[in-house]
């Protein structure tokens, strides 16, 4: 019997289980508390109990039954490390000091994703000495493992109110970073990769068919067939003739299965369950050209979209509220640095980007990647919010909205969050108000504390 076959039979297990010994498959518990960040680059060692400005922000994670965040970069002595750095990364090869896994346990966050662009960027021995950093301090990860079946499956932890799953995923990545399952190879049969589970993307270009006609003219015997009427690849970059020209993703079939099929696991088993994303790709469009493409594959670490747009691209809200129909109880998308927002779909929070909680970059305004691209940093990048929710009668009953701003100083705080005070903290919140109006939601403002509270 095949590996996906005896993953299919513990599912049906799970659920049969469920159903005759009253094990929660439905509604997370009644006052279960949530609270989740963004992005953590690169941090570097920090005490809670020293600083009263991290001791403010861990009490919002500590009063939680789940704390979540997105580890991003590498967590390792580097002086003893015996890897190498890898020759394609996510766009720099951040890395913290091992105690930094500790201070993040500290500070309360007990489930971190790491499913992203920089999970490999110290290769498979980097991610392997991470998942052991973090391991060490406490610290439940999900969305990387030392093949596909561990990167793919959940992360679960122990909460006051019960068990609490999280599966992650990457639809931004470099390609070496994809885990695998093991294979046969010439009648050997090959370990499992190391890696991330992957969800990969693509992104189609929509135009009219004179543009169609005009741009198959214009490339000549640059432009090839994919198979299919009405579209080719000109380089990098895949067209189709539409009546409705504009862009459009598309998902590979066969991994949102897969990852909604983890979603259910974790149902299965879990009080509460939070899907999460590294997804940098938006709704918007940029001329500066398109990134790195594996032409004919469904693909890696498309840019092709304007980084700082606040709209998701059009797969995610379809992906979003497919994982809550699988069971999803909170959904998290990471990898944008500005701040998105919020929609409550069937009861359940979707946060489309919760910003950076630690962004290390003070006064600097531009960053160019290994590959040469200079990004522009803006000042939002250096604003966020770190929502508390929590659940009554399976759905959200109030989500806490409470602003932090990231230390712009050439300081030992720089990079580092603090809680907004009441005028910055205004600002942040109208913004948050503004970018959640098109997804129904309304933001209120009480003493410089966002509140969300969704009708029945």
């Amino acid at each position: 019997m095949g590996s996906h076959q005896n993953r299919a039979l513990i599912l049906l297990f799970l659920g049969c289980e469920a159903l005759l010994f009253g094990q929660p498959t439905g509604g997370v518990p009644d006052g279960f508390t949530f609270t989740a960040a963004g992005d953590l680059i690169s941090p570097r060692p920090f005490s809670v109990t020293a600083d009263p400005a991290f001791a403010a922000i861990a009490e919002l994670f500590r009063k939680s039954d789940a704390g979540f965040a997105n580890q991003e970069g590498a967590i390792f002595e580097l002086a003893a490390f015996h890897g190498w750095p890898a020759a394609e990364n996510g766009g720099g090869t951040p890395v913290s000091p091992v105690e930094v896994a500790r201070n993040l346990k500290s500070l309360g966050i007990a489930l971190v994703s790491k499913a992203n662009n920089h999970a490999t960027d110290w290769g498979a021995e980097g991610l392997q000495a991470t998942l052991a950093s973090l391991a060490a301090a406490g610290i439940t990860q999900a969305g990387s493992g030392l093949g596909l079946r561990e990167a793919r499956g959940p992360g679960y932890v122990e909460t006051p109110h019960g068990k609490a799953a999280l599966v992650s995923v990457a639809s931004t990545f470099p390609p070496m970073s994809a885990a695998a399952a093991p294979a046969d190879y010439r009648g050997v049969r090959v370990q499992a990769r190391p890696g991330i589970g992957t969800l990969p993307v693509r992104l189609v270009r929509q135009v009219s068919a004179g543009d169609f006609a005009a741009l198959r003219k214009a490339a000549g015997g640059s432009a090839y067939a994919t198979g299919r009427d009405g579209e080719m690849r000109i380089g990098d970059i895949l067209f189709r003739q539409s009546a409705m020209p504009g862009l459009t993703w598309e998902m590979a079939q066969k991994e949102k299965d897969e990852v909604l099929a983890s979603v259910r696991e974790a149902r299965a088993s879990a009080r509460f369950v939070l899907f999460t994303i590294h997804a940098h790709q938006t709704a918007g469009d940029q001329d500066d050209g398109p990134a790195p493409f594996q032409p004919e594959v469904l693909h890696f670490a498309n840019e092709a979209a304007a980084p700082n747009d606040p709209r998701p691209a059009d797969f995610e809200p379809a992906l979003f509220h497919a994982a809550i129909d699988a069971g999803a109880d909170a959904v998290v998308r990471t990898g944008p640095h500005n701040l998105n927002g919020i929609e409550i779909y069937k009861g359940k929070p979707i946060f489309y980007s919760l910003g950076s909680l630690f962004f290390p970059f003070g006064q600097r305004r531009t960053f160019t990647t290994a590959a040469g691209e200079t990004l522009q940093i803006p000042d939002e990048d250096f604003e966020t919010v770190v929502p508390v929710t929590t659940y009554r009668g399976g759905r959200v009953s109030e989500i806490r909205l409470y602003p932090v701003a990231i230390d712009t100083t050439a300081g030992p705080r720089a990079g580092a969050p603090y809680l907004a005070g009441p005028e910055q903290a205004g600002r942040i919140l109208e913004r948050l108000r503004k970018l959640s109006e098109p997804f129904g939601t309304v933001v209120r403002m009480e003493n410089s504390v966002g509140i969300i509270r969704p009708t029945p």
